[in-house]
């Protein structure tokens, strides 16, 4: 019996990372993507250049813009992060049947009948993280455990 191998796959900074790819102008800039009514909304995600700021998700948007005033402020597009979700999605499907996707950014994926087709873990990993990247402009974490826990863990 082969043991099973689970990957745990998180999108970074997901709703940053799509809205800066739709828009290239926003590449390298400190950008929060946000909901709620003006200045009393709150941030739900940041890009990785907003982050050194202090800014982090949860965090009101007020505080944010006081962290980083050349901060720029996109609201959320549900729709628009779903959509590329989906195509995401649809990549892991390319490498494995168990595919159980548990948020618009986060999926876990059984690749232990995998391995015979693309060789190691590594390779599997490698090339989902490059066809991510290569189709969406999104860059993606994976962690590797024999059940969901521990790839989540690592």
């Amino acid at each position: 019996m082969s043991k099973q191998i689970i990957l745990h796959i998180d999108m970074n900074a997901f709703f940053a990372s799509v809205e800066q790819q739709a828009n290239p102008s926003l590449k390298n800039k400190p950008v929060i993507v946000g909901t709620g009514i003006g200045l009393r909304g709150v941030v739900s995600t940041s890009s990785y250049e907003a982050r050194p700021y202090g800014i982090k998700s949860g965090m009101p948007l007020r505080e944010a813009i006081r962290l980083c005033p050349q901060v720029i402020l996109i609201p959320v597009d549900p729709s628009k992060y779903e959509s590329v979700s989906r195509k995401i999605m649809d990549i892991f499907f390319k490498y494995t049947p168990l595919v159980e996707i548990f948020s618009v950014d986060e999926a876990y994926l059984d690749i232990s009948g995998s391995l015979r087709l693309y060789g190691s873990v590594e390779d599997i990993v490698l090339e989902i993280k490059n066809d991510i990247e290569k189709e969406y402009g999104v860059t993606c974490s994976v962690g590797m455990g024999p059940n969901k826990l521990l790839a989540k863990l690592a």
